[in-house]
């Protein structure tokens, strides 16, 4: 007789919703499978840019996440404080303890831009807090002449093309708003390079699409302070009229008040590069709070793709192990590929395809910007809200 199991995952991203929905599909309905997160709603990264080019509203791309107890899944909207990895148990901001059998860290990552000094008070714009996107476009469209500034605070940062794609259709509202000639357009990265996880080959193709565009890419320029001008830790100040941040990313408060899931001197949770197991048994971690090497220099970027990957790969071998599967599925392992789109506006966009665990070393491929990739970064979108949530 097969015992019953539960299956716990905290929070609903691209990793937690791909789980849930495998394992459900997949798991007779006696094994409980539940979705702690403190949102109850989910919405994609991508649709800040879309807010911003003004073909998506706030509104319109919310979607409740309690929807997954239409699909057999337990939602509970709350906040994580800490895991108990020796009982098994999660405690949670409403003080319930909830034991797991299977543990699936899918927690993301944490905006800190309090730690830019001066930030909060300079009337900046974090480009990944949806709720002030909508106020973002006013600025922008109602700005005659200036300089508007790109400024990436800090590494790893989630979805790394983003900063450059925001460029880029600022630059078409620009266009489109009759007052690009009289603006100014800078990226301020603190890295020596555009894309250091694509290499220097596409960093310098993106350098190159900034360029054709007027747009001006400044390397080796972290950001230091925001007061009248930006300082940099490089001694250089520059001055600008709308200020837009990639704020740094920080681990969830939760892992830190979690003994054991973080080892000392780590910034992320650290995984079996294939299985995505910790070192505990039954908890995996995958998306944007683990850190994967590939090398010395190079990690599995921040985004959404690789989660979701992740996720198929923990998902089956919880449903080998539930099952009783003895052929474990061909042996499930993470194979270290992605892609993602970057739109460059006028319903264009860019496709980037990476190989991470290719023998020789990470291979990444862009294909030229067309109106083909732009509808498949739409459809990719559209299709997996419709899969996980509708």
């Amino acid at each position: 007789m097969t015992l019953t199991k539960h299956v716990l995952i905290l929070g609903a991203g691209f990793g937690g919703l791909a789980s849930a929905n495998l394992l459900r599909k997949s798991l007779p309905h006696e094994h409980q499978i539940t979705v702690i997160d403190k949102s109850p709603y989910f919405m994609m990264g991508v649709i800040n840019l879309w807010i911003l080019s003004g073909t998506r509203t706030l509104d319109d791309s919310r979607v409740a996440l309690n929807k997954l107890e239409n699909k057999g899944v337990r939602f509970l909207n709350d906040e994580i404080i800490s895991v108990d990895l020796s009982r098994n148990m999660v405690n949670t901001r409403s003080d319930q303890k909830l034991k797991y059998d299977y543990l699936i860290l899918a927690l993301g990552v944490e905006l800190v831009p309090e730690q830019i000094k001066g930030f909060k008070d300079s009337g900046g714009f974090d480009l990944y807090d949806a709720e002030q996107i909508p106020k973002l476009r006013e600025k922008i469209l109602s700005l005659k002449s200036g300089r508007i500034a790109i400024c990436i605070a800090d590494i790893p940062y989630k979805c790394p093309p983003a900063p450059y794609e925001a460029s880029l259709l600022i630059n078409d509202i620009l266009v489109t708003n009759g007052t690009r000639d009289s603006v100014d357009l800078d990226i301020y990265s603190p890295t020596p390079i555009a894309l250091p996880v694509a290499g220097p080959k596409i960093s310098q193709d993106v350098v190159n699409l900034l360029n054709k565009h007027n747009i001006n890419f400044h390397p080796l320029h972290k950001l230091k302070r925001v007061n009248r001008e930006l300082e940099f830790g490089n001694g250089n100040r520059m001055d600008y009229d709308v200020l837009i941040c990639i704020p740094p990313h920080k681990i969830p408060v939760m892992v830190a008040n979690s003994p054991g899931l973080l080892k000392e001197g780590e910034n992320w949770i650290n995984v079996d590069k294939f299985t995505l197991r910790t070192n505990y048994e039954n908890v995996f971690a995958i998306g944007d709070v683990t850190e994967i090497k590939v090398n010395r220099y190079v990690a599995i970027p921040k985004a959404g793709i690789f989660a979701e990957a992740e996720a198929k790969v923990v998902s089956q071998q919880i449903i080998d192990e539930i099952t009783n599967n003895n052929n474990k599925s061909q042996n499930p392992r993470f194979d270290g590929k992605g892609y993602c789109f970057m739109e460059i506006g006028n319903k264009n966009a860019g496709y980037i395809d990476a190989d991470f665990y290719n023998e020789t070393g990470p291979i990444t491929k862009l294909e030229s910007p067309s109106e083909e990739s732009y509808h498949r970064k739409v459809d990719f979108e559209r299709s997996r809200i419709n899969e996980w949530l509708l």
